[in-house]
């Protein structure tokens, strides 16, 4: 193994073990969910920030230990970098609702009846959640940005480089998964076990793979990848959980599509580095 290929595998994990600092917050909050502590900080708290936040500080903390200034200055030039085409940000905006709105279809023409429930925010705020609408849509641009600085703009160009971009997506969407299981925890309305968890996270992978072709097909347009995550988050706030698995298998549906048609690899690498993935 050369030298610069070890460093890129340390780098690596100590960005995966350093935004594990969400947990600081997400433990306690799950544990007291249970009981099992006495307090915890609550779930409206300002300390939650700092979870969403915790893959682009693992990324500057990296950075900063490697390459200085020049290497977070170089993460975050990837933000200059928005003109992907209008079709991608429709396609950001509207790929979850529509996945939810076909989903919901398809159960209906086969028969399934149930009722629908509420969202995420009605579940936590009730009758307040009118007044959460506008507050939930604003932060979840600023939630996604703290995500995907670390996990697209950060992790994937050196994973993909190192490993594959199969590889490195699948290995990304797992750790995704994994780094939310006390979040999921924490903030479901419903009683929890380990059987849905385990699709939740098992789940991630399929979205990773989306991320993926979004973020390489737009030559690391890191704003498309933001978009899409945002849109994810205002699903689950607005749009309440089906009880059938449709949902969960169109998402396999279009992931396996994207890798069978092979429209996962990456831009030229040159033209990546032009859009602020000067990797060292």
């Amino acid at each position: 193994m050369t030298d610069t290929a070890s460093a890129t595998r340390s780098r690596l994990w100590l960005f995966f073990l350093a935004s594990l600092l969400a947990w600081v917050i997400w433990i306690p909050q799950a544990l007291h969910r249970f009981d099992l502590i006495g307090w915890a900080p609550s779930l409206r708290s300002p300390l939650n920030a700092i979870t969403v936040w915790a893959p682009t500080l693992a990324a500057i903390f990296v950075l900063c230990r490697e390459t200085g200034r020049r290497g977070v200055k170089n993460l975050f030039g990837r933000l200059k970098f928005w003109r992907a085409g209008v079709k991608w940000y429709i396609v950001a905006l509207c790929l979850e609702p529509l996945r939810w709105l076909a989903a919901l279809g398809i159960d209906r023409a086969l028969g399934r009846s149930y009722e629908l429930g509420s969202g995420l925010l009605y579940g936590l705020f009730g009758s307040a959640s009118a007044f959460m609408i506008p507050v939930a849509v604003i932060f979840t641009i600023p939630n996604a940005l703290g995500e995907e600085i670390g996990w697209r703009g950060f992790a994937l160009p050196r994973f993909q480089k190192k490993h594959g971009v199969l590889v490195a997506t699948l290995g990304i969407g797992l750790f995704w998964g994994f780094w939310h299981i006390p979040a999921w925890i924490a903030w479901s309305s419903t009683s929890i076990s380990w059987y849905p968890v385990s699709v939740m996270v098992v789940s991630t992978l399929p979205t990773a793979v989306i991320f993926t072709w979004m973020f390489n097909r737009t030559k690391g347009c890191l704003w498309v990848p933001i978009i899409y995550h945002a849109s994810i988050a205002n699903k689950g706030y607005f749009f309440p959980d089906l009880p059938t698995y449709t949902e969960t298998t169109l998402l396999w549906i279009v992931a396996a599509v994207l890798v069978a048609g092979r429209w996962l690899a990456p831009a030229d690498r040159e033209e990546m580095a032009d859009n602020g993935d000067k990797t060292v």
